[in-house]
């Protein structure tokens, strides 16, 4: 009968189905050095070296000795379990054996490691992928089931295992990107959602496996789903990784925006409604630095034609002594936010440059008129900001002055 030894998730031998290490879950150094072990399955090593990769020098006065100590109940503990072959020639499960002045961990051929299989249907899968791509799928499927989690994810803490966890992960992401294309050249598009909406939880900030997951909405016409994703994800990244979307996710917004052109028929009254804003239509427009550089370089060029007054303003926070922290000047950000779309008419628009600045756009305004402007950003801002120790500098040009402005 066999058992297996699960690693990529939490950590658990099973047999039949059930765990045999309910009893067992208390003895963390116990089974972190079986961990260790089966890690480094088949491999010779010294004594100092698992003692010197376990535990501190400070920890131990007699790191080797304890490191036996530990071992002696590691093997009890497995025999307990039922699961240590530990004569010559009976190694069934796991055997952990001292040979000329190394450990070693021997591995049965009726004790299956996630792990191990894991690697071997990814090697088997790379190689097949030209010539038999179906069987290929196959393997890469049976991989990425076997994937439940980080490597020995239950001791995230402990330094040694970082490389390898590290390793693994890299493995799972390659191997369902290269699932993925497989899919996308057969059509498959249906088990590319199945299998991303599984693998989002354990990867779930990938891009590449982002854009096969919308690409496959597009190709299954799921225009609202994939707006929605789209959304969601760029919102999350932009969040808690401050990433914007980069140019591949823009390519796919652009396509899902025409195919929802496509499926619909249009008319002025829905025109009109897709060309605007789902806001309050009250104050300034706040938009993203791509679609303001759109808005500038329209703004210029009807500028030139018209002869008329256009200014491009910028608005910088600065503290009077000292730094200020990134919160406080993501707090301040917001704040300015909200004071610029109360200050600024309903045609003038800006957005963010960075945290502790600001570009606006001033459509059809006299020169004169910016002093006034600038007084009622200061006057709301002071109002309505825990301002102490900090200062808005406010400068406008003419955005026909030069052709290069400073945000190209």
């Amino acid at each position: 009968m066999s058992i297996e030894v699960l690693t990529l998730g939490d950590f658990d031998i099973k047999r039949s189905g059930k765990s045999l290490m309910e009893r067992n879950k208390r003895s963390h150094k116990r089974l972190e050095l079986l961990k260790y072990f089966i890690t480094y399955r088949d491999k010779k090593l010294s004594p100092e070296y698992i003692a010197e990769n376990l535990w501190n020098d400070s920890e131990y006065a007699d790191p080797k000795n304890t490191l036996r100590t530990q071992i002696f109940r590691l093997r009890k503990t497995l025999d307990g379990m039922g699961i240590n072959g530990n004569a010559v020639g009976d190694v069934k499960y796991l055997d952990i054996a001292f040979q000329n002045g190394y450990y070693v961990l021997n591995i049965g051929e009726n004790c299956l490691v996630d792990a191990v299989l894991f690697e071997k249907n990814i090697k088997i899968a790379d190689k097949m992928r030209s010539d038999n791509p179906d069987e290929a799928i196959g393997r890469y499927i049976e991989a990425i089931r076997l994937y439940r989690g980080e490597y020995l994810a239950d001791i995230a803490a402990s330094e040694w295992v970082f490389t390898i966890r590290n390793r693994y992960h890299r493995l799972y992401v390659q191997s369902l990107i290269r699932l993925f294309e497989l899919l996308k050249s057969k059509g498959r598009c249906k088990e590319i959602v199945e299998h991303f909406e599984q693998a989002v939880c354990y990867e779930p900030f990938e891009e590449a496996l982002h854009v096969f997951f919308l690409e496959a909405l597009l190709d299954l016409k799921e225009y609202k789903n994939a707006l929605s994703h789209y959304n969601y994800i760029t919102g999350r990244m932009y969040r808690e990784l401050s990433v914007k979307p980069s140019p591949a996710l823009k390519g796919i917004y652009s396509k899902i925006v025409a195919g929802e052109k496509n499926i619909q028929k249009a008319d002025l009254s829905t025109l009109s409604k897709s060309f605007t804003y789902a806001d309050d239509m009250e104050g300034a427009l706040f938009c993203d630095i791509e679609y303001f550089r759109t808005i500038y370089n329209l703004e210029e060029r009807r500028s030139i034609r018209a002869q008329t007054k256009e200014f491009l303003g910028l608005v910088t926070v600065t503290a009077d002594s000292g730094e200020v922290s990134n919160d406080k000047l993501g707090k301040i950000a917001e704040t300015l936010k909200s004071v610029l779309k109360d200050s600024l008419r309903r045609g003038d628009v800006y957005t963010q440059w960075n945290n502790h600045q600001m570009i606006v756009l001033l459509t059809d305004v006299q020169q004169d008129a910016l002093v006034l402007i600038s007084r009622r950003i200061l006057k709301k801002f002071n109002s309505t900001a825990e301002h102490n120790g900090i200062s808005v500098d406010i400068s406008f040009k003419p955005i026909t002055s030069d052709k290069k402005p400073f945000f190209a």
